[in-house]
């Protein structure tokens, strides 16, 4: 709509101007005529060329008079000089006329007395004066630009456009950069600030749309964080009591079961809570310096009773890194977990810790168990999704889904190495650089 505005506007204001200019021009033209006219004719016939030279002088002009012949057809051109100061260079054989004074005559009513030419010979503007015996041929002194000069002037012309066809398009295209400023911001978890509209056309239509479409992911958010955690409040309710119970029970054969029964049921809220939690835009960092060391470190400690199953690579690099230490612990202990798991008692769980070329550092946990499919590597990290069903291990299909998130909000990445029989490998990528 608006381009379709644009071009319109654009044809009419150039219409109206060249119109203009056309017409003023051609009336210059018809007066310029008569007065070439006037002077040739007081230069009496045949031409004192002493007046020819004085009067050509003064106007800054050459001037070259030709005995006039005429061929078969009635066309003048010019013969033997009478007197001429016209540069050498000027070829009077390709004179190519533009207008002629009878045209001006019928349009403006005018008397020319002596019949003028407008024309030019090789770009040069030339006019030529024929009194019936002679023909006067009359050049400007005129020196034409050089093609740097004009090369220069187009592309200072070509500029000036493109600088104006850039603002006009930024000018309407800035909305669009706004919405994909938006989405981008969306992207890393902000659903508070919104679109600024400008304008009421359809780009206006589409940023109040979004903004709409963003507030209402953003209660649909909050209303499912908050059911959590009624759910939540409403289910450990009675397991409190049921934990209760189970304490003041007598010894029976199956006590034992059902407390691990209400304590799976415990973790399995406690993850759901946690998930959520690390779900933008909820997963808030609380970044600190540690030492690589020092989070293998405690993370062993909370594994006392598998201590022996684990194997550190003697070489560790003592690298600063920055982290959410509970929240990356949590990762690192998850990871662990599933290796104990899946390993066979016997078996070692090995972790080693690699500083990559890149920067980046990776915390790679091993282990020799039943391995995984290609098929299912893709899909360890979604929620509740259990590989190797076969397997008789309690889980809740969460642990690699918080790792995830975990990692990722902290500018890193999961990757996952494995194949069936042959054991896997779990690298946290973590930058040695925050990039929050």
């Amino acid at each position: 709509m608006v381009i379709v505005f644009t071009i319109s506007l654009t044809a009419v204001l150039y219409y109206q101007f060249t119109y203009s200019f056309t017409t003023q021009d051609s009336i210059l033209d018809a007066h310029e005529n008569y007065y070439y006219s006037q002077m040739v004719m007081g230069w009496e016939n045949p031409p004192d060329t002493n007046l020819v030279k004085k009067e050509i002088n003064n106007l800054h002009m050459w001037c070259g008079i030709f005995e006039r012949e005429q061929n078969e057809d009635g066309v003048a051109y010019p013969g033997e000089v009478y007197w001429s100061n016209l540069p050498p260079n000027i070829s009077l054989y390709d004179f190519y006329s533009w207008t002629i004074s009878s045209d001006f005559e019928s349009m403006y009513e005018l008397e020319i007395p002596l019949e003028v030419f407008f024309g030019d010979i090789n770009d040069m503007p030339v006019t030529v004066v024929d009194n019936g015996r002679y023909l006067f041929y009359l050049v400007i002194d005129y020196i034409p630009p050089s093609e740097l000069n004009n090369l220069i002037i187009a592309f200072i012309l070509a500029i000036v456009f493109i600088i104006g066809l850039y603002l006009f398009i930024r000018r309407y295209l800035k909305p669009v950069q706004l919405m994909k400023n938006r989405i981008e911001a969306l992207e890393a978890g902000d659903l508070k600030s919104k679109i600024d509209i400008i304008g009421e056309d359809e780009l206006a239509d589409l940023s109040y749309s979004m903004n709409k479409l963003i507030e209402d992911i953003n209660t649909l958010l909050e209303n499912k964080h908050q059911l959590l955690l009624e759910v939540s409040h409403e289910l450990r309710s009675p397991l409190a009591r049921m934990q209760l119970l189970i304490a003041m029970m007598p010894d029976h054969k199956n006590l034992t079961k059902l407390k691990e029964e209400v304590e799976f049921l415990e973790g399995m809220i406690g993850n759901l809570l946690l998930s959520d939690r690390l779900s933008l835009p909820y997963s808030k960092l609380d970044l600190q310096k540690f030492s690589t060391q020092d989070i293998l470190g405690k993370v062993m400690d909370m594994f006392p009773s598998n201590r022996d199953r684990v194997k550190i690579e003697n070489k560790i690099p003592d690298e600063l890194v920055y982290i959410d230490e509970t929240k990356f612990s949590l990762a690192l202990r998850n990871l662990l977990d599933n290796a104990f798991k899946y390993s066979k008692l016997q078996e070692k769980a090995d972790i080693e810790l690699i500083v990559v070329k890149n920067g980046d550092i990776e915390f790679q946990v091993k282990d020799s168990g039943i391995g995984i499919s290609k098929i299912d590597i893709k899909k360890l990290t979604e929620p509740f999704f259990q590989a190797n069903q076969t397997v008789s291990t309690k889980g809740f299909g969460l642990g690699l889904t918080i790792c995830k998130k975990i990692i990722e909000s902290h500018k890193g990445r999961l990757s996952i190495e494995s194949e069936p029989e042959k054991g896997s490998i779990f690298i946290l990528h973590l930058p040695q650089i925050p990039q929050i």
